[in-house]
Order: structure tokens, then C-alpha cells, then sequence
């Protein structure tokens, strides 16, 4: 946790600082992880301005507010801004992550038939599939043991790893089963 505060025309005091901390302490815990803030206070005639840039994890928020008498509700009214946004954005990127293709649905096994005697339609014949390019073009097969690859992908997000194992100079596929487990197909070539 980083805050740092400054104040244009108005004396930072030990309340509004701590006020800060508190509120980025509550904001780390939607984030679930340390986030830089920087609050700037103003003063100006009889407003009292608050503006807060709160990063985290390359993420960025920015939010401003005035208020006629109270510095502390300015800095609480920007802090519930940055809130907000954090936690539309974190809204967003888990609704991404977990988004249906529009080709994929429940679909029906077989089909059912309208009338009775009617003789079921046989099923379709699906076009030929697309065949979609996921990440680099080319990737470098390591030569390394089962247990390397097996460390390897438990310790990434990865669902497949390709590597050519060094006892057999095989190329070899691990991959991340269902239930948790590895599974491993060994190529003939």
C-alpha cells in the first residue's frame, strides 16, 4: 500500500491522511491486492476539492469531487468514485473471462420428432470447423522429463504443454484433465 498526499493551498492533516489509508485499505480488499494512491486536496475560495488516482496492476482510476465546507467528505465522496470504478472494471474483466461464444449453447443430443410415426430427421452434417490460431505462431518444444513438464504446467495457467521428453526424445503432450490430474499422450514420430 502506497498513499501519498499533498495539498494545494490547504494544510494536509493527520485525519485526512488517515482517512486516505483507511479507504485505500478498503479498496485494496475489493482488489484483492496492493494498489498506489495519490490524493491531491485543494482549496479554493470556500471549496474544498479532492482528486484521487488509484492504480493497481496496470489498472488505472482517476475520480474528483468538490464540496463547499468539508475537505474529509470530498476525499470520501472521490474515494467512493474510485470504488465504483474499481469495481465496475473488475465486474468487466470477470464477465469477459466468462462469456459463451455465440455458437456455443445447449443444444439438443437428438432431435425430437413432430408427429407420431414420423421418422426422425437424421442429424446433420456440420460444416467444416474453423480452425482458430491461439497465441504464438510457433512454439519451441523444450526437451525436458515428465516431472519437469508436469511442475511446469501445475505452476501456470496453461491447459496444454508440448515438450519433447528427454528419456524417450519423443514429442509428448501434457495436459490438464477435468478432474485435476495430467493426462500425457506420447507421439509415435
Amino acid at each position: 500500500m502506497s498513499v501519498e498526499c499533498t495539498g494545494r493551498n490547504v494544510e494536509v492533516t493527520a485525519s485526512l491522511q488517515e482517512l486516505a489509508r483507511r479507504r485505500t485499505l478498503r479498496l485494496e480488499r475489493h482488489l484483492g491486492g496492493p494498489a498506489v494512491v495519490r490524493v491531491v486536496l485543494s482549496h479554493e475560495k470556500h471549496r474544498f476539492g479532492a482528486e484521487v488516482i488509484a492504480s493497481h496492476r496496470r489498472r488505472h482510476w482517476k475520480a474528483q469531487e468538490e464540496t463547499s465546507g468539508d475537505p474529509r467528505a470530498a476525499v470520501a465522496l472521490a474515494f467512493g468514485k474510485i470504488d465504483a470504478q474499481a469495481k465496475r472494471d473488475l465486474e468487466k474483466r470477470r464477465d469477459r473471462k466468462h462469456r459463451v461464444s455465440p455458437g456455443e449453447g445447449i443444444r439438443a443430443a437428438t432431435p425430437v420428432p413432430e408427429a407420431r410415426g414420423a421418422r426422425p430427421e437424421a442429424p446433420k452434417a456440420r460444416a467444416t470447423a474453423r480452425v482458430v490460431p491461439a497465441g504464438p505462431r510457433r512454439v519451441a518444444v523444450k526437451p525436458m522429463s515428465i516431472e519437469e513438464a508436469s511442475q511446469r504446467l501445475d505452476g501456470s495457467r496453461r491447459e496444454i504443454l508440448v515438450f519433447r521428453d528427454s528419456a524417450s526424445e519423443k514429442l509428448s503432450i501434457l495436459y490438464r484433465r477435468a478432474d485435476g490430474d495430467f493426462g500425457l499422450i506420447v507421439t509415435e514420430c
